[in-house]
């Protein structure tokens, strides 16, 4: 039995990856000293900020350049490239609480792209499972 790929799941959790990464932004600065102390100081780092939101960002260009191609909507790609715009300038023009502000607002609107994508594709006749 050949299975269909699932949107809606990629869409779930690229908006549930896209929500982590804005987690893991905003948790930071809090905890960025008792990590370490219980063992998770991995999640400190720059590699494990790195890991959420290139994956992020992978599901949501996959997913969302799928559903232009299939819907013919543009509004889930513009959500997309408007955080992606927050993602870079808070890695390349501001610092601080301003990088931790832009980053989450990208992750925030990242999820939002998820979100309108599934909203799509649950309003679309060709997005309905077939039944088994």
């Amino acid at each position: 039995m050949k299975r269909n790929f699932n949107h809606e799941f990629v869409d779930t959790t690229g908006a549930c990856l896209s929500v982590a990464c804005a987690i893991h932004c905003l948790s930071m600065p809090l905890l960025i000293a008792v990590l370490p102390l219980i063992g998770l100081g991995f999640f400190a780092t720059e590699r494990a900020e790195l890991v959420l939101i290139t994956g992020a960002i992978a599901l949501a260009v996959g997913s969302l350049a799928w559903s232009v191609r299939l819907h013919r909507s543009w509004r889930a790609l513009l959500i997309l490239i408007v955080a992606l715009a927050f993602i870079a300038t808070s890695r390349t023009a501001v610092e601080g609480t301003f990088e931790v502000v832009f980053y989450s607002i990208g992750g925030v609107l990242l999820a939002s792209a998820h979100l309108v994508n599934r909203h799509l594709c649950k309003t679309c006749p060709a997005c309905e499972p077939e039944e088994v």
